[in-house]
């Protein structure tokens, strides 16, 4: 079981060097992983499916439907990671990838058009809903701080998948979206163009049985609350990279893992990610 840490803690602990440690934010909006010193970071926002009790009790949206706006399995691209974040609760009690103001869905047209909710939530409810994701992100702050530390330009990689299907059945290959879609939106092109032209081309590369996919950028989403507002602060040292990935590795319907193609991905992902962490652009003095 993980051990709690405040955000206080956290920062202490990576500006004294004491890595590897792992736990919880002390409010649970995450589990954390610190294991080495780095400058990238992975984050998996929409990975979690658990909603807390009396949040849940309020709601009219099934587990699957939840489920099928979930983005299951993206914390797998993070495992080698030497430092990962995965949000820990449903993006339907709040979702961290919207500003604080649009973070709980209320109404179907806040949410692809579903009816969450069987009966309303307190304030208190939203408030304690809204701490978690204040938490997140100072979590978040703390991380960008820290791959800034040393270097001089750090690298975050915002990971999440998207549904393909929704008007009905169709191969992965035989659909014209592409695999993996990179959101750069926010991100600064003066400093960055280069990089991002370099990480493309290696997410071309991709295969997935020996068919080679598509990849795009910013075709089907050009990055969320997180990676503008990272992007912002951080405007010319960090490049936040918003990537999703096509859910090919599941039944998207029922949530049935295809564990093959994702490990075909996650290996890929994980030689691409280290070869474009180790160039010497990300790897100068701050």
């Amino acid at each position: 079981m993980f051990k709690t840490y405040s955000l206080e803690n956290i920062r202490k602990h990576l500006d004294e060097g004491a890595l590897p440690f792992s736990g919880t934010t002390a409010k649970g909006s995450a589990e954390f992983q610190f294991l080495r010193p780095a400058g990238y970071a992975g984050v998996a926002l929409h990975a979690a499916h658990d909603v807390r009790p009396d949040v849940a009790k309020k709601m009219k949206i099934s587990p699957a439907d939840r489920r099928y706006e979930e983005d299951p399995h993206t914390e797998a691209f993070l495992q080698s990671f030497p430092i990962q974040i995965v949000a820990r609760y449903s993006r339907f009690e709040y979702d961290p990838n919207r500003p604080i103001k649009s973070a709980v869905y209320t109404t179907p047209d806040t949410c692809w058009n579903l009816d969450v909710w069987d009966q309303p939530q307190t304030e208190a409810e939203i408030a304690e809903s809204l701490a978690k994701h204040q938490e997140l992100h100072a979590l978040m702050d703390i991380v960008a701080e820290y791959l800034l530390q040393n270097k001089r330009y750090g690298i975050l990689f915002d990971l999440h998948s998207y549904n393909y299907q929704r008007k009905g059945p169709v191969a992965w290959h035989a659909d014209p979206k592409p695999v993996i879609n990179l959101g750069t939106g926010s991100v600064n092109r003066d400093v960055f163009g280069d990089c991002i032209a370099d990480f493309l081309t290696r997410l071309e590369s991709f295969h997935i049985d020996g068919r080679q996919i598509y990849v795009a950028e910013n075709e089907i989403f050009k990055g969320g609350h997180l990676a503008r507002r990272l992007s912002r602060n951080h405007f010319d040292r960090l490049l936040v990279l918003a990537i999703e990935f096509k859910k090919v590795f599941m039944n998207e319907l029922s949530g049935e893992l295809y564990p093959d193609i994702l490990n075909q991905l996650v290996a890929q992902f994980e030689i691409t990610a280290d070869d474009f962490t180790a160039l010497p652009f990300f790897n100068s003095s701050g």
